[in-house]
């Protein structure tokens, strides 16, 4: 038999073949409180089974801040939009890609023969400094070693600093409802978030959208999405009230997880603030629903309606200490079209609810330039205009259509165009960044639920990746995709840069940064991110 091992960094994406052309990663560098990432690739030949199985050895100071994944193939049948896609791609045709990680339970490796298998390995804030080799041996069944590697990570004896970043990354929790098959606010729910909540908040999220009502997202028109409300609204003899104990419940389970800041969901529907959400209520002793798609947004019932529950709850918000750290929707991406239907709509917000509380995704300099709106959260691909004009306080985004120049994480692309983002952050001065998809698990539409792990395009609508970045639970433990990863390290990059800031200035910074202008150039390369975060460490561990 024949064999070939090669250790190299989370930026690439091995498939069924180790690549020849990239060097061998071998050492690296983090600070204490980091999570920090590496592979092993590993290829058998000239086998006489398909399938062997070895034994993993791990010998290393940090051994018990260590843990192993498996990578995982997943298909993609859609990996961008024709229309919106650039030369940056792995590739656009369909194919299987690495992206699920499961967690290696016990010591034993499986390699098939002639396809490149690949080990995930995390050190996980050892909170403590030194030159640490990680050397890794795979055994076979007579004890012989087939494989001998080792990695040497620094680790800097500095922190990094709490992040300042606001991120969410929207938290569907319908999707896990009906996946764990489990009743929406039950307490089998409750606890099920509480799991997704805690990965969540591991990987830089310290912003939650909180379904008041059934978020108006996703959902094709005259449908719904299953009933995900947290205020109990009831009508007797036509005069409203409210409840909010299962409000204050989510807020105390997401505050326990480590959640911060709270995105109460959209009042009124995508694409437009046209209609009502779907809003429940117990009228007379009746639950039912009492608004939805054949409510007119600016309709005095529906108006009325809001006035006297955005009263209500920014009182129950108060009581329960929250209120300051709470962020408010009107419409997730309106346009120029919808310019006066969403200035008026969000009128009736402003009696309750001060401006810069209210934030939306769009891509339309309009509505910030007419001060329509004053904290928009912007497509990076349409963030030029704004930078061009100094606008103050600015959010980014990216979804769907951001496919072409800018950064983001769908499975096509290289890990290093999801990792540039910390650093475009930074380099911009972003206040906070929001993702649709932390785990949408239906078809576009919401139309059915899909199988994530053989379906990662939202039947077909989006690009693989680009609705979710974690899967649901396989024998009782969540699978985080690698993208989450390094997600994570942009946003590690980003604290790592304010880092160096408070220990020089801001134009010492920037000198660093000399080749990142803007979002859409930047160097597009691994070695760029990985050469870059090392001189940012090894100017950190001389100022320590």
């Amino acid at each position: 038999m024949k064999y070939e091992f090669k250790l190299f960094s989370s930026l690439e994406k091995i498939f069924f073949k180790i690549p020849e052309h990239i060097p061998s990663y071998t050492k690296g560098s983090m600070l204490k409180n980091e999570l920090y990432s590496f592979q092993l690739a590993m290829w058998v030949s000239q086998c006489i089974e398909n399938r062997y199985y070895y034994k993993l050895e791990i010998n290393s100071e940090l051994k018990d801040f260590i843990k192993v994944y498996k990578v995982g193939f997943v298909p993609s049948m859609v990996n961008c939009i024709t229309s919106n896609c650039d030369e940056n791609y792995i590739t656009t045709e369909p194919g299987i890609f690495p992206d699920p990680l499961y967690e290696l339970e016990g010591d034993k490796v499986e390699l098939f023969s002639n396809q490149a298998r690949t080990l995930w390995f995390t050190v996980d804030a050892p909170g403590k400094s030194g030159v640490f080799p990680i050397n890794i041996k795979l055994r076979d069944d007579e004890d012989n070693v087939i494989c001998d590697v080792t990695h040497t990570l620094t680790v800097i004896d500095a922190n990094l600093p709490k992040q300042t970043l606001y991120n969410t990354g929207w938290f569907h929790g319908d999707c896990i409802a009906v996946l764990h098959n489990v009743e929406i606010l039950s307490d089998e729910y409750f606890e099920l978030v509480r799991d997704y909540l805690k990965v969540y908040v591991k990987f830089g999220h310290n912003m939650i959208l909180t379904p008041i009502f059934t978020p108006p997202l996703d959902t094709a028109v005259g449908t719904e999405r299953p009933t995900n409300q947290l205020i109990d609204v009831f009508v007797n003899d036509g005069e409203y009230s409210f409840k909010f104990d299962k409000l204050f419940r989510w807020i105390d389970v997401c505050k326990d997880c480590g959640i911060e800041y709270f995105e109460i969901s959209h009042l009124f529907t995508q694409w437009g603030a046209k209609f009502a959400p779907k809003v429940m209520a117990t009228v007379d002793g009746e639950y039912k629903r009492i608004f939805g798609w054949e409510t007119e947004a600016m309709s005095e019932e529906y108006q009325s309606f809001i006035d006297i529950m955005l009263g209500e709850l920014t009182k129950a918000l108060k009581s329960a200490r929250v209120y300051e750290k709470c962020w408010f929707h009107v419409s997730d991406e309106p346009n120029d079209k919808n310019l006066e239907q969403y200035k008026h709509t969000k009128g009736v917000m402003l009696k309750y609810i001060s401006e810069n509380r209210i934030i939306d995704a769009l891509g339309n300099y309009t509505f910030y330039e007419k001060g329509v709106i004053t904290k928009p959260v912007v497509g990076l691909n349409y963030m030029t205009p704004f930078l061009d004009n100094n606008a103050k306080n600015i959010w980014g985004y990216y979804c769907v259509s951001q496919g072409k120049g800018v950064s983001n994480r769908f499975m096509a692309m290289p890990s290093y165009r999801n990792r540039i983002l910390g650093v475009q952050l930074y380099k911009n001065n972003i206040e906070g960044f929001l993702q649709w998809g932390f785990n949408f698990w239906f078809s576009q539409y919401s139309k059915k639920v899909i199988n994530p792990f053989a379906d990662t395009n939202a039947d077909g609508a989006f690009p693989g990746g680009d609705p979710f970045v974690v899967y649901p639970k396989v024998d009782g433990k969540i699978v985080c995709s690698l993208r989450l990863y390094v997600f994570y390290e942009a946003l590690q990059d980003l604290r790592a840069l304010q880092l160096l800031e408070e220990l020089t200035d801001r134009k010492t910074v920037d000198e660093l940064l000399c080749d990142i202008y803007r979002f859409e150039t930047y160097p597009k390369s691994s070695d760029y991110l990985i050469n870059l975060r090392q001189k940012i460490n090894e100017k950190i561990a001389e100022l320590i």
